[in-house]
């Protein structure tokens, strides 16, 4: 079920960089993680009135704060980078996200990696270097500055995702999913005011709302839904592969539903991932 789980959030998640692109001309990159998120808790609302524990609630610093590194922070880093990143750049950095997890796992918690773990970490990344190589189709665009905020963004949202695991493993996915939404919706409205004020008039502008849609409810709302169980499933580590598989499902998506050609360096990083995948799932 992990595994399943990974792929479907793959296909949610990689199309984020294409929605938040579309948005950028209209709307400021605090402006679209407000309403992303905004549109991701409301439809998370219902099951968390259902779903919720009493005891989600006992430790709301570490709540708070944890889900706040997951969504609010690093979504607004992530939003600014796309203004001098391109897509595929931006996926190849995103894919940095497993080696975070094992550096603040090894040297922040002082948690123990087992060997299969770090084998699926390096072959998955060698992977998606090896596709950017030989095939993911790239104009070029790249801005240092646009790099170190993504790289910002890959360290706080994996953080987020080691210290859920260890502190927040009692707290249902639904609870930890409505609150990242919740906060970072009040993290990212505090600074819409103060530069995107007027932001509501283009919301409903040409197809901004139904990116929206599916930017906050599909890929915010429900897939930090499938995040968050992945975390709780099949550890932090294992979760952050969604970071190898995006780029992945993105070009297939292609393929199959735009008749795109499938290049040679799509194939070996897809090999590369799916082997990645089975040995940390297969953990001695």
């Amino acid at each position: 079920m992990p595994v399943l789980a990974l792929f479907v959030l793959s296909l949610l998640w990689g199309s984020t960089f294409y929605f938040t692109k579309l948005l950028l001309p209209d709307f400021h990159a605090v402006s679209i993680v407000f309403y992303r998120c905004l549109f991701g808790g409301l439809v998370l609302l219902p099951f968390v009135l259902l779903k919720k524990k009493e005891t989600d609630f006992k430790n709301k610093g570490a709540l708070i704060g944890i889900t706040l590194l997951s969504a609010g922070v690093p979504w607004v880093f992530m939003s600014f980078s796309q203004k001098g990143l391109d897509t595929t750049i931006s996926a190849v950095i995103n894919a940095t996200g497993p080696i975070f997890g094992v550096l603040f796992s090894v040297f922040l918690l002082k948690q123990k990696v087992h060997r299969q773990e770090l084998l699926g970490v390096a072959i998955g990344f060698i992977g998606i270097v090896l596709s950017f190589v030989f095939g993911f189709s790239s104009n070029g665009q790249f801005q240092v500055m646009s790099a170190i905020f993504l790289l910002v963004a890959v360290s706080f949202y994996t953080l987020s995702s080691i210290l859920t695991g260890k502190f927040l493993s009692s707290v249902s996915v639904y609870t930890l999913s409505f609150v990242s939404m919740s906060v970072g919706s009040i993290y990212s409205g505090i600074f819409m005011l103060l530069f995107d004020l007027d932001s509501y008039q283009y919301l409903f502008s040409g197809n901004n709302f139904f990116y929206f849609v599916m930017l906050g409810v599909f890929n915010s709302g429900i897939g930090n839904l499938l995040y968050f169980y992945l975390i709780k499933s099949g550890g932090a580590i294992f979760a952050l592969f969604i970071t190898y598989l995006m780029p992945i499902t993105t070009i297939l998506l292609g393929v199959f539903l735009l008749d795109e050609p499938l290049g040679f360096g799509t194939i070996i990083a897809f090999i590369f991932v799916l082997a990645s995948i089975y040995f940390t799932q297969n953990k001695e």
